[in-house]
């Protein structure tokens, strides 16, 4: 079971301050973990035992974790906070008044699934590519796709950070697919299609893992029911 995280998760997950503000405070000398001055985001903080500081305030420790979908609009992005003052997902986030973090990145003309939370154990096995979780997307294309082109998104092609392949392709229609993949690599979907020649018109990520969209609208932000949340944790292996 995981007893400690990095300073810049556990501060993240357990209060309101960015990364951003933190790496500020730690330049400053206004961050300590047990009366010793830190001076970096990767210091380890240990659960229960460790006293974190962060410009005068205890950060306390939360027990319990929680657990939400977000179906992401177009036009959102998805980070915490913007600095020039557009849409993001923080602004969802902060209506629920604790602090929680998104996991799943998308684009911002991108629409999906993303998990909304403060256990970065899950968020970590989520998103890291060692951890193989399957994604689920919907892709319309500018043209037809050929059967040579479906072909090789499933055997296997190169792109420019290396190897990709999706290992489950279905057609919805001659420009519309399903697709599912265990990679998470910046932009993969669009610039795989890039690569063949054509353009997404429009993509919307359906599924991570055990947690899919089914029920929801563009900006809905519902708990996990403790069926999904026990599925998730079973499917990546998260015994607690």
């Amino acid at each position: 079971m995981q007893t400690s995280l990095p300073l810049e998760e556990f501060v993240t997950m357990q209060s309101y301050i960015s990364r951003r503000d933190l790496l500020r405070f730690i330049n400053e000398g206004r961050v300590f973990i047990n009366d010793e001055l830190v001076d970096n985001l990767n210091a380890e903080v240990k659960f229960k035992k460790d006293t974190v500081v962060v410009d005068g305030d205890v950060i306390q420790y939360q027990f319990s974790y929680v657990y939400y979908k977000f179906f992401k609009p177009k036009g959102v992005l998805s980070t915490m906070e913007d600095p020039k003052g557009r849409r993001c997902v923080g602004d969802y986030i902060r209506k629920l008044g604790m602090p929680l973090f998104p996991v799943g990145r998308l684009d911002k003309d991108t629409t999906g699934l993303m998990i909304i939370t403060n256990d970065g154990e899950l968020s970590h096995q989520l998103m890291h590519p060692s951890f193989e979780c399957s994604k689920v997307y919907h892709v319309t294309l500018d043209k037809r796709v050929s059967k040579q082109t479906i072909e090789r998104l499933k055997v296997g092609f190169f792109l420019e950070d290396g190897p990709m392949n999706f290992f489950q392709v279905s057609m919805v229609s001659d420009r519309d697919f399903i697709l599912t993949t265990n990679q998470g690599r910046n932009r993969l979907v669009r610039r795989s299609f890039e690569h063949f020649g054509y353009r997404v018109t429009h993509l919307k990520r359906l599924q991570i893992a055990t947690i899919d969209l089914k029920g929801m609208a563009f900006g809905d932000l519902i708990s996990l029911s403790k069926h999904e949340i026990k599925s998730l944790r079973s499917n990546l292996n998260i015994l607690r």
